[in-house]
């Protein structure tokens, strides 16, 4: 049984066409996902399934609306928020910074709310912790 060329074809490329859509649109390493997931956690009151789930979802969130890329660059400037002295600085100030950490802060809020997070508990252990509660 002979079979005509663009049927060839076809059988080989639709699998690689269905495989390709069941990819997500932005692919973050694991590493980058799990360090999200603890500092989640951890800012949610601790290890369990809840915030497991919950901060999993998060993460899946923010993949699906920004290259990982464009998470490191905002999430850099939200962390160097806090940085102290002079080579920082970029960080802390101008426009651009507050525009990074606005645009992170608004999808997580957003990803709080698709994933059922209770932002009112966020940094409840670690402020526990630190007044010996």
């Amino acid at each position: 049984m002979r079979y005509s060329l663009p049927v060839v074809f076809a059988g080989l490329i639709l699998p690689l066409a269905a495989t390709a859509a069941d990819k997500p649109a932005h692919n973050y390493p694991t590493q980058a996902r799990v360090e999200y997931v603890f500092d989640c956690m951890n800012q949610l009151g601790g290890e369990n399934y809840d915030t497991l789930y919950k901060c999993a979802c998060s993460i899946d969130y923010i993949a699906d609306e920004l290259p990982y890329d464009d998470y490191v660059t905002l999430d850099t400037y939200q962390r160097g928020q806090n940085a102290a002295g002079e080579r920082p600085e970029v960080l802390r100030e101008g426009s651009i910074a507050r525009e990074s950490r606005s645009q992170l802060a608004s999808i997580k809020a957003k990803a709080a709310d698709s994933c059922l997070i209770d932002t009112s508990r966020v940094g409840q252990s670690s402020q526990s912790s630190q007044t010996g509660s």
